[in-house]
This record gives C-alpha cells, sequence and structure tokens, in this order.
C-alpha cells in the first residue's frame, strides 16, 4: 500500500518522464441554460432557450492530456485529429498554450464535412440535459497515414503511450488500427502502451489494457453482467495483454504475471461527479508505470487520481499533486479513526 514517502517519491519522478496521447481528441462544452429568460424569436415564433454561461475544457483524449499536465507531466506529445474550425483552434490553444509547443502534433483537417468532435452539455439547475454533439466523421486513409507518420517520428522520444479510444467514428478506423499494430510491430523499443479504450480492445498485443467492467464483460462473454475479478480474468488471457479493470465506486483490479489484485476506491463523504474519472486513473496509471513503479502501486495511483476528480462537480475535473496529497492525508485521517 502506497505511504506518505511514496507518493511524494512519484510525484517528484512525474516531470521527468515523456508521455505520448494518442486518440480522440474533443471538446466539453458546459452551457448553464436559464429557461426563465427566454423570448419568442420575431423569425420562427419559437421560444428560444438562452444561455446565461458557456465554459469549455478538453475532452476525449484532450482530458487526459489536460491531466497529465496538471499532474506535471512536462514532456506531452499529442497525436489525434481537430478541425479547421473554431472549437478545432480553441482545443490547441487550451492544449498547448505555449506558442509553437513541440508536442503539437495534432493532424488539422481541412475537408468541410470534418468537424472537431464536441459534446455541448445543457446544465439545468446544475443537471446535465440532452446532450448536442458535433462532429463524429472518421478521418480517411490519407489523413491515417499522415497521423501515423508523425507518431513514428516521435515514438523514440516516448517512454509511455497512453492510446485513448472515444469515438465509434474517429481515429480509429480499420486502416488506422492495422497499420499501427504494424508500426508497434516494427519499433525496436516501443514505449509503454495503455490502451484506453471502449471498441476495438484485443486490437493490440504487448500493451496494457485499461478498460471499465461493463467493457471487460462485454469482452470477455459478450454481455456487460460478469464480475470484473472473472471478465478481467478472462481477457488477459484471450488477448496475452496485462488488464486492469476498474469498477467504478468499488476501484479496481489488476491482471497481471497470472495474479489479480483488487485496489480499493478511496471513499469520502460529500458528492460526486465521475465525468471526467476515468482519464484521470488513466494518467495517473501511467504516469507512475513511466516513473518505474508495478503496476498495482500505478493503479493505486490512478484510484487516488480520480477520486480527487470526481470531487469536482459539473466539471471535466483534473487532479493536481497539491490536491492528491490532501486527499491522500485526508483518506489516511479516515482510516485511522
Amino acid at each position: 500500500m502506497m505511504n506518505e514517502s511514496t507518493l511524494k517519491k512519484l510525484l517528484a519522478e512525474i516531470p521527468r518522464h515523456p508521455v505520448g496521447v494518442l486518440g480522440d481528441f474533443c471538446v466539453d462544452a458546459y452551457w448553464e441554460l436559464r429557461p426563465e429568460l427566454g423570448e419568442r424569436s420575431i423569425e420562427t415564433g419559437i421560444v428560444t432557450t438562452p444561455v446565461a454561461s458557456a465554459r469549455y475544457s478538453p475532452g476525449g483524449a484532450g482530458n487526459v492530456a489536460a491531466n497529465l499536465r496538471g499532474l506535471g507531466a512536462r514532456r506531452i506529445f499529442c497525436f489525434g485529429a481537430v478541425g479547421d474550425d473554431p472549437f478545432g483552434h480553441w482545443l490547441s490553444g487550451a492544449l498547448f498554450p505555449e506558442s509553437g509547443d513541440a508536442g503539437d502534433r495534432l493532424l488539422r483537417v481541412g475537408r468541410a464535412q470534418y468537424h472537431t468532435p464536441v459534446y455541448c452539455k445543457p446544465l439545468l439547475d446544475g443537471r446535465e440535459q440532452s446532450r448536442f454533439d458535433l462532429g463524429g466523421e472518421p478521418i480517411d486513409d490519407s489523413e491515417a497515414g499522415q497521423l501515423l507518420e508523425s507518431l513514428e517520428t516521435a515514438l523514440p522520444q516516448l517512454e509511455v503511450l497512453i492510446v485513448n479510444q472515444q469515438l465509434h467514428h474517429g481515429i480509429h478506423t480499420d486502416t488506422f488500427r492495422r497499420e499501427f499494430a504494424a508500426l508497434l510491430a516494427r519499433t525496436p523499443r516501443p514505449p509503454l502502451v495503455v490502451f484506453d479504450g471502449r471498441e476495438h480492445l484485443d486490437a493490440y498485443r504487448g500493451v496494457i489494457l485499461k478498460i471499465n467492467s461493463t467493457a471487460a464483460s462485454q469482452l470477455a462473454f459478450g454481455h456487460p453482467e460478469a464480475p470484473p475479478e472473472r471478465s478481467g480474468a478472462a481477457v488477459a488471457q484471450r488477448t496475452g495483454n496485462e488488464v486492469v479493470v476498474t469498477d467504478g465506486e468499488n476501484g479496481c483490479f489488476v491482471f497481471a504475471r497470472g495474479e489479480t489484485t483488487f485496489i480499493p476506491a478511496i471513499r469520502l463523504p460529500g458528492p460526486v461527479d465521475t465525468v471526467g474519472a476515468g482519464d484521470s486513473f488513466s494518467a495517473g496509471f501511467a504516469l507512475a508505470l513511466a516513473s518505474g513503479f508495478p503496476m498495482t502501486a500505478a493503479a493505486e495511483f490512478g484510484n487516488l487520481c480520480a477520486a480527487v476528480t470526481i470531487r469536482k462537480l459539473a466539471q471535466t475535473g483534473t487532479p493536481s499533486p497539491e490536491e492528491i496529497t490532501a486527499l491522500f492525508a485526508e483518506s489516511l485521517a479516515a482510516r485511522s479513526r
């Protein structure tokens, strides 16, 4: 079990290790609705729905990158696609505030049909309503080739690569998966690869799978109801990969070297919002692996990162080293009572 000295050592190690994020870069848009301020449109006769305030944050692979930066990683390389639209330009600026940031390897797709993926989340009295989704167009084979060329050039610099698969139609096309698998196979010393996805979970060998309990059950048995300790073990045996299965408020299971280890979640009182918790776990887990920690300790750190994020309500939050240290001390105090 992690102690204060181990946590301090891990947090000090994080800035030293270059990390990559390959995946579906999105924008999360939060719109605070004030329907009582609506007025009837002269043109349509329909009552408007005013948005009192709007805020935006990186989503999908973008949120993974934001978590890495929040945790103190200094060399972050991002590989994905954005559109030539206002949201694409905003996302690049949010992820890479410094002009000419060398980690910005995002492909700018100029096709008129391509739009940066955006999850538009209307909030009414603090509760999310039916979402509007923009984008979702897959990249074509030529764009996949450009993205893979950029990735191949940077791969030797990375110690760990987080592969995020968020969209059903995004960068993870048949062509991209086939060529990316070939790239990993021909790279003499590839980085550690953590695959955090919803689909294509058996696309790559030699990676570490980070999946939730529902996806693990679906992959292992074709239905979502199997307990994570059974489905995770079955996935590890089927794919030949090491696996970590997250199980919501319960914690996670690590399947490595033929052994199963349960890592309980950190439970503290107060309201929670689980949006973004999986991305925080992935970022912390991958950074701990890059820092030389074993999978069980990395999963424990991932749980700690997620525990910080779920306390941030109505936002796609990210943890900081200071928040992690404070929450860890709080959890130790709670355990000793």
